[in-house]
Formats: structure tokens, sequence, C-alpha cells
């Protein structure tokens, strides 16, 4: 028999040799293959990761290894499938391309519900499917629904045991079984990986840095501005936030982790704010695990948005760890469907924000009561809503978790991102009775469960709310909502929000009114993206708003002298054009 290993990450494939170590996956007499897919935008400039420093000690564990784009070429992996009357022909011509013996057929993949992984079944429709998943994303929902001719291959989901005692959502509406790779394999596996990966981890960080491996933090970067969940000086301004918190609890050394298809330019900032601050800093920008760097460093704290690494971290390496920003992911998290809800939502509950007074205290990650008795409702009552007709076996839990969590709902301000008006009148769930404002009509004060489904959609009187009027030019219903918060605490989102209304309205002397607040109370904040939201909504008031702009602009330089957008708004002229 041979057993077919699909894998785009050396972590991915390091999971599954991992699970061939434990002897989780069948005989050892049998021919195993590591198929290497090579899924970034352009795969050329990429390193695929049977090339990659440390893939020595995986790559042992199979008996041969097959790049998948170069079959393929010259299609793109997460592009490519054959035509279904095709599928037959490619079976025959891969089978020979790749030297596969005639007989039984394993295919191991991850990410079921895309490319490559369909592609594969669909020529290997012959072949018994197993399913694994290498970070914190199968803890939720399938994305997609998969036909009976896919699904009912499928034996099994091996994923690693980063949160204790939770398991995953993936595939369960199936009835299909999960199972851990046993984590003292992983971190077998893993030393290996990370002494191979020695040589050039002591060759590209200086020795005075690696000795202060307990005074140094390591900062993770994500993908976030090419998936559109924040714009790249928004993610610019997420790592400048890690970074200072990293200096306030007290570290005097910084490495920064950023995500392989990650811009370059993302880590520009930090440099600067390290040269500013005389902190040693360090990019690594070379294509390790980053795993191997906490073994190799032993960092004393672990800093990022929601990546897996941070799960990785705490829970194989016992080193602390903190979020920051995963709040704000939630809460411009778009489709609802996003398959990135749920880690930045276990992040937000199990890790400590290093931005709220007490975040840097302790985690919950290895909980393990917290995690059986208010993460697991919790993440599935998430995940329902992800996908109501799919999981619709989870509704009973939650209509229960919503329930119960009425009465928190003022402190968590997740809940009504998660569990917002327009969510629970579609899914009929129980919630808060509160003040709304409905669009067209006003204030009204009704609970879910009163209203009729013709109705228009209701807004809580909560930032999240206030956000998604923002987001749908509702300029009565932002001034309304946003004077009623107002009452109760000023807020930049509120004062730049409502300067964007009043604008809109032709109400430049509001709009400048409340731009001139949004400047005194910000007057202290030494984050260049509040300067350039006053600049750029300055800037859309026309001649009026040229002081205002350019005074913006100017704080916003002096914070990031290298940012093209502090440097264009500081111009005469509207928007940097002279009249």
């Amino acid at each position: 028999m041979t057993r077919i290993f699909a894998a785009s990450t050396l972590y991915g494939a390091m999971t599954v040799a991992a699970a061939v170590d434990a002897g989780q996956l069948g005989d050892d007499d049998r021919e195993r293959v590591l198929l290497v897919c090579n899924n970034v935008d352009i795969p050329e400039v990429a390193t695929p990761l049977h090339h990659m420093p440390g893939a020595a000690p995986v790559l042992e564990r199979f008996h041969r290894v097959v790049y998948w784009n170069d079959l393929i070429y010259p299609f793109h992996p997460a592009l490519w499938s054959p035509r279904d009357e095709d599928a037959p022909l490619w079976r025959t011509v891969m089978a020979e391309k790749m030297g596969l013996r005639p007989g039984p057929l394993e295919l191991v993949v991850e990410s079921i519900q895309v490319k490559p992984a369909q592609t594969l079944c669909k020529i290997f429709s012959d072949a018994t499917l197993a399913v694994y998943a290498d970070g914190v994303m199968s803890y939720g929902p399938t994305r997609n629904d998969l036909p009976r001719s896919l699904h009912g291959r499928i034996t099994r989901v091996l994923y690693l045991d980063l949160v204790p005692t939770l398991a995953p959502m993936l595939l369960t509406e199936y009835g299909i079984p999960s199972e851990p790779v046993h984590t003292g394999a992983v971190l077998k596996l893993m030393a290996e990986v990370t002494e191979e990966c020695r040589p050039i981890l002591e060759r590209v960080i200086p020795a005075d840095l690696a000795a202060r491996g307990p005074e140094t933090a390591v900062l993770l970067g994500q993908y976030l501005s090419p998936l559109g969940i924040l714009t790249e000086e928004e993610e610019e301004e997420l790592h400048l936030r890690m970074f200072h918190g990293a200096l306030r609890l007290g570290f005097t050394s910084v490495v920064f982790k950023p995500h392989p298809s990650a811009p370059s330019s993302l880590a520009d900032t930090l440099g600067e704010a390290a040269r500013a601050a005389e902190v040693p800093f360090l990019v690594l920008d070379v294509p390790v695990l980053a795993e191997a760097v906490f073994a190799h460093l032993a960092p004393r704290r672990v800093i990022g948005c929601f990546s897996t690494g941070l799960f990785t971290a705490r829970a194989l390496y016992g080193i602390p760890v903190a979020q920051i920003g995963a709040l704000e992911v939630i809460r411009r998290m778009r489709p609802y469907a996003n398959s990135n809800r749920i880690p930045a939502t276990l992040t937000h509950a199990l890790l400590p924000d290093l931005e709220e007074e007490a975040g840097a205290v302790e985690d919950r990650v290895l909980d393990v009561a917290h995690i059986r008795s208010e993460v697991t409702p919790y993440v599935q009552a998430v995940g329902y809503c992800m996908q109501p007709k799919r999981y619709a076996f989870l509704r009973e839990v939650a209509e229960t978790y919503v329930a119960a969590a009425v009465e928190r709902w003022d402190e968590r301000p997740e809940l009504s991102m998660h569990f917002n008006e327009r969510t629970r009148v579609r899914l009929d769930l129980p919630g808060p009775r509160t003040w709304k404002w409905r669009r067209g009509t006003g204030w009204t004060f009704l609970a879910t469960r009163e209203r009729g489904l013709d109705d228009a959609p209701f807004t809580d009187i909560t930032l999240a709310g206030f956000a998604s009027l923002v987001e749908a030019r509702d300029d009565r219903g932002v001034l309304e909502v946003g004077a009623r918060l107002l009452a109760e605490y000023e807020n930049l989102d509120l004062l730049v929000g409502m300067a964007q209304a009043h604008i809109r309205r032709k109400e430049t002397g509001e709009a400048e009114r409340r731009l001139r607040r949004a400047m005194e109370i910000s007057a202290d904040s030494g984050r260049a993206l509040v300067w350039l939201r006053i600049a750029e909504t300055a800037a859309k008031m026309g001649r009026a708003g040229d002081e205002m702009r350019r005074e913006a602009g100017r704080n916003a330089l002096r914070i990031n002298p290298e940012s093209p957008a502090a440097q264009r708004l500081v111009k005469p002229g509207r928007l940097g054009r002279r009249k």
C-alpha cells in the first residue's frame, strides 16, 4: 500500500511526520510519499518546504519527495483542477509521474475545503482519505459543504493538541472522528528540526543578542493586510504596539519573526522604533519555523495577534505569551464566517492582552477547567453562528450560552460582535433587552424575540454597533448613537466617525469641533495611525480642514518619519496637491 502526504508548509509536514513516528498512521511497511505543494501567490520566488532549513529530519520520515508544482506546471496549485471527465486520465498520468505502485492508496491532506487538496482527492478518487490540521483553525467549523463522494472517504482528522480538552469542530458534521497527534512525538521531531536549523540561526542571530534570550521578547508577524483584515499601515501600527508592549514589560531586546508571505516593508517601522529606543532588535527574515526560534533562543515572552505560534509557544514549550489586537480583528472580521474568526476568538479568550491593565499577569491556555466550562461552549456557539445549517446539532449549546451571557454583555464587548442583533434575529437566538437604533425609525426598546423577521436591522448601542453604522454610512444613526456613547466616555473612534458623518452632511463647523476634540484627547498618543486617521478625515473637509490635516500629519510624521501617507498629508493643498 502507498500513502501520499500532501503538505504546503514545513509545519504541516512536521505534523504528519510526528504522527508517523507515533504510529498513528498505520504499518511502517507502507510506502510514504511526501507531495510538496507550494501554494503562495508566486511560488517561483518562495522556498518550498523540502528546501527549507530544518527540513532534513522531516524528510527522513518519507521514502520519496515529489514536487506537485513541477507536475502541474505552468498551473498554480491553488487554482488548477482537471475537468471531472478527465480525472481518470489524470489518475493514470500522475501515478506514472509519481512512480506509484499498483495497489491500495491512502491520501493524507490538509485544508480539505480548497485546492490543491480537492484536486488531489478528485484525481485519486480510489484513495481513502485522512485530513490533518496543523493550527488553531481546526477548532472552527468546516468552511464549505463537501460532497458525499468526498467526505464519505475521510476516516479521521489529525490535529495538534494546542488547547487542552478542546475538540476540533472540523468535519464533525459528517461524524468524522478527530485524534490529537502525540505531543511527545511532535516535541521530539521539533528538537531534531531545531538542531538542523541551529547553524543558520547562529549565523543570522548576533552572539550578543542570542546570549540575551531570557531578556528577549519574540514578536510574531502575520498575514493580515494581504488578507484585507487590516491595511498595511494598520498592520505596521499593530507591530509597533507589540514592540512598545514588550518594552513596557521590561524587555531589553526584541526579535521580530515576520510571516513568510507578508510584505518585507511591514518590518521597516519596527526598525525605526527600535533605533529610537536604542534597543537591540533583529528581523529574523529566514525560512525557519518559529518553533525552532523558540527552542533556540528560549525567549521569556512571545507576543502576537492571533498566530498559531502563540499557542505552540505556550502549549508545547511553556513560554509565556501575550496578544495585542485580537479584539480589533474580531470587530473587523468580514464575512462573518471567515475561518480566522475562531483563532482570533480563542486568542482573545485565552491569552492575556498587553494593552489591558492586568493583561500581562496570567493566561488561561492551560486552564483545563476554564476551557471545558466556558471556552468549549463559547467556541461551539460562535461556530454554530458561522455555519448554522451545517452545525444545527449545536443550536441548543448556542441558545444556552448566549442566554447565560446576557448578564455579562456590557463587560464583554466581543459578545456583541459575535452575537450581534442581526445574527441573533436571523438565527432566533436570545439576547439582551436594550435600546436599539433602527434605520429609518429611530430608537426602539425591545428584545430580540419581540421583533418581526421583516423589520429593518437594529444596532446595539455599543462601539461595535456604532462601527456598523459608520460602515453603512447611516449618518443620522452615527450621530444619534455616537452622542449617547459620548455621554458615557470619549473615544477617538466615536469622534472621528461622527466627524465623518458631519462632513457628509456639510456640517463643517461640527466636524471641526469633533476633530479638534479628537486631537486634544490624542495629544499624548504615540501611535502614528491615530494622527493619520485624524489627518485623513480633516482632508475630506477640503480647504477648511487644511490646517488640522497638516498639524495631524506632522504629528504622524514625528512618530513615523518614513510614513508615505504622513508625508503626503503635510504637503500644501488638499490631499497634498497644490491648487
